[in-house]
């Protein structure tokens, strides 16, 4: 008996530890490859995330985001839209996408998109975002 309080003790400081570094509605451990969002690892697919901070796997793993594709995030009211163009900054944005918005897009690599998502929801913004995650 002692032995199964012993390891249900651990998974539950496992599972804290965990979430406590990939906090719920942020993005924590994210490497090329891997991102880690409300706890929840998404290894080699590109994510977006609802402004409501839902997330779902971004339909194709493309290096073009085009404005059609952003419409019905827009369409979400966010107060800004995040686009992780990647670890080697490869994913461009359709020209004149960021004109064409009447909100703030922050098109950035992938490191620094996915800690200034973090900020900006920390902030209280309502935040968009389509993260590539590797290239």
């Amino acid at each position: 008996m002692n032995k199964v309080i012993v390891i249900v003790a651990v998974v539950v400081v496992l599972i804290t530890a965990w979430v406590g570094f990939n906090p719920i509605g942020r993005f924590g451990f994210c490497r090329f490859g891997l991102l880690v969002y409300s706890a929840i690892p998404f290894p080699a697919v590109d994510l977006v995330i609802h402004t409501n901070g839902w997330p779902a796997i971004r339909g194709s793993k493309a290096h073009f985001v085009a404005f059609a594709e952003i419409e019905g995030l827009l369409k979400e009211g966010p107060d800004v839209l995040i686009i992780g163009t990647g670890y080697d900054n490869l994913v461009q944005v359709e020209e004149g996408i960021l004109a064409m918005c009447a909100v703030q897009v922050l098109p950035l690599p992938t490191p620094q998109a996915v800690r200034r998502y973090n900020e900006l929801r920390d902030e209280g913004k309502r935040v968009a975002a389509i993260i590539h995650s590797t290239c």
